[in-house]
């Protein structure tokens, strides 16, 4: 059973399409989502998302933001969202935006 999934940044839509699952990264780990979950609302931690659907992967690096899932839907909305073209370079692009949060920053 397919529902629908929103994924955007303030400024741009990433995926807005019916999926079959959702995993979702979050501050404590991993979670998945399937049609018909119930009701909640969670913290987006940093990670890879990936959304299947119709056996196709779609994969992206997000960091922050929160989603909201009711049984019919699920929104994304991100802080940062970076596609990726496969597993290999959703890890790359992962650990680039990790060393980009380390990065100190000199504030006077």
């Amino acid at each position: 059973m397919m529902f629908r999934v929103l994924l955007s940044t303030p400024d741009k839509t990433f995926f807005n399409g019916s999926a079959d699952s959702v995993v979702c990264p979050g501050p404590e780990g991993y979670f998945g989502i399937l049609a018909r979950h119930a009701q909640m609302v969670a913290a987006v931690g940093i990670g890879i998302l990936k959304i299947d659907s119709e056996g196709v992967s779609r994969l992206f690096v997000v960091d922050g933001g929160v989603v909201e899932v009711t049984p019919e839907e699920t929104a994304v909305m991100a802080d940062l969202v970076i596609p990726a073209t496969d597993p290999a370079d959703a890890e790359e692009k992962l650990e680039e935006t990790k060393a980009l949060r380390t990065v100190p920053v000199n504030i006077r």
